[in-house]
């Protein structure tokens, strides 16, 4: 199941999304960390448990540390352990565990798949350490090429004529426009927002006399948001956004 696929299940409840946590596999394919999982990992209240017992087939998997595991159609795997556990993050108003809190899961189970998600993990968060003017340095190369493929398709323009309308996109101000209008349209995920945060937060030793040091921190962030998903190798992501930004 990918992204897409897990939302669709989870609305099929009608859970109280205050009444559970997306764990494990699933977590980590809502944060952009893997691309699927087999089914959907969900730790619940106890009010939760007995509504989706009562109501629901469910089907008894295992006991782990006295806690009942239960399937319902192969696809939802829940169970009152690990519920309070974990802080988890917001994404698409589901509470899903952030990376750092599978990586502790995932260490603690230690089976062979485990080990696999664990090394996504690290080189997750390896990249997220990184400088993020380094990542703004490739996200800069990643959204004009973008933006340069997108307008050379448009139409059969004069190379002077796209160099002109390429500002309209490439610049920082309207980087900058972009960016605030992804962020008031919740269009960003979580770790996303982080990235991006992690970019305009970063000190800037100078920048274009024409452009103010916000306009120009937002427009780092949105770089470097786009540097983070070229080294994760996410291009779906980041033709997403960027079909986000042209409107086409």
């Amino acid at each position: 199941m990918n992204k897409n696929d897990i939302l669709d299940n989870l609305k099929k409840y009608h859970l109280d999304n205050q009444d559970f946590i997306i764990i494990g596999s699933a977590a980590l394919v809502l944060n952009g960390i893997k691309e699927t999982c087999h089914d959907i990992d969900i730790a619940v209240t106890k009010e939760c448990n007995n509504y989706l017992l009562k109501n629901f087939e469910c089907t008894f998997e295992k006991e782990i540390d006295g806690y009942k595991v239960y399937f319902i159609n192969d696809v939802i795997n829940f169970s009152t352990h690990y519920y309070g556990n974990f802080k988890g993050t917001k994404i698409d108003n589901y509470l899903v565990q952030t990376p750092e809190e599978v990586l502790e899961l995932k260490r603690n189970l230690n089976r062979e798949k485990d080990r696999k998600d664990i090394k996504l993990i690290i080189n997750h968060l390896n990249t997220l350490n990184m400088n993020s003017l380094a990542l703004a340095y490739l996200g800069d190369a990643v959204y004009e090429l973008y933006i340069r493929k997108y307008l050379t398709i448009k139409g059969n323009f004069k190379v002077k004529d796209l160099q002109t309308m390429a500002i309209s996109y490439v610049s920082a101000k309207a980087q900058s426009n972009f960016l605030d209008k992804m962020i008031n349209n919740n269009f960003l995920t979580e770790c996303e927002l982080d990235i991006v945060k992690r970019g305009k937060n970063h000190k800037v030793l100078s920048h274009p006399k024409n452009t103010s040091i916000i306009t120009y921190k937002k427009a780092t962030g949105l770089e470097a948001l786009l540097g983070y998903l070229e080294l994760k190798n996410d291009k779906p992501r980041i033709k997403e956004i960027m079909k986000y930004i042209v409107g086409d």
